[in-house]
């Protein structure tokens, strides 16, 4: 299992042709003015004939109700207390059953730089995972400010049924991107999530220069 994993991430590695080392992402214009929706991952970044659902944005009292806490309120501090301010979510499936179930891109915004470092480094990349959930981490190349890699299993519905979700997450400033492949055990495919990081990277470089052009702030 070790060596698939490390055998896939240096395949990746030689795929993902934008690590985008050394451009400056700013960290000091306003909260209003990152546009998180056009950092998400777009239609024609999608492999052929998946149908993607209208994004939607969560603020801390809706992305801890995701959490499934007994306490949400306690989770929504917790939230607060690591710096999360809201995030822009797509989803995105296949038309029929395949290889990928799904695939999720999530950008978050935080506080400071240091709230999202510590986040990609700690907190799961501010997916709504709690604390005692066991991540399988993977090598992933530097990407932008920062990068991560892991695997997270999860059982649908209480069904028996387990997926395994192939995550690739990377900072820029402060703000956290992530992209997600579900699929079930062992067809996970860490080459296919890093080309989806990557076009999502490119999403983000276009919005920060388009703000950039504007004149944000």
């Amino acid at each position: 299992m070790a060596f698939r994993v490390i055998a896939l991430a240096l395949v990746g590695a030689v795929l993902l042709s934008a690590c985008d080392q050394g451009t400056d992402y700013d960290s000091n214009r306003g909260d209003d003015a990152y546009d998180l929706e056009a950092m998400a991952l777009q239609a024609s970044d999608l492999p052929a004939n998946f149908e993607q659902a209208p994004g939607y944005s969560f603020g801390p009292e809706e992305w801890a109700e995701i959490f499934g806490s007994d306490d949400p309120e306690a989770t929504v501090r917790q939230l607060e207390a690591q710096g999360w301010l809201k995030n822009w979510v797509t989803e995105a499936t296949p038309p029929q059953f395949g290889a990928v179930l799904n695939i999720r891109s999530v950008s978050t915004l935080y506080t400071n730089e240091g709230s999202a470092k510590e986040s990609t480094e700690r907190f799961a990349c501010g997916l709504p995972l709690s604390l005692n959930v066991q991540l399988d981490p993977f090598i992933v190349p530097d990407i932008a400010d920062q990068s991560n890699g892991f695997f997270v299993e999860e059982e649908i519905d209480g069904s028996g049924t387990t997926l395994v979700y192939t995550t690739v997450c990377f900072r820029t400033g402060r703000i956290v991107h992530v992209v997600q492949q579900a699929s079930l055990p062992g067809i996970e495919d860490i080459g296919a999530a890093l080309r989806s990081a990557d076009k999502m990277l490119k999403r983000v470089d276009a919005a920060f220069a388009d703000q950039e052009d504007d004149g944000a702030g």
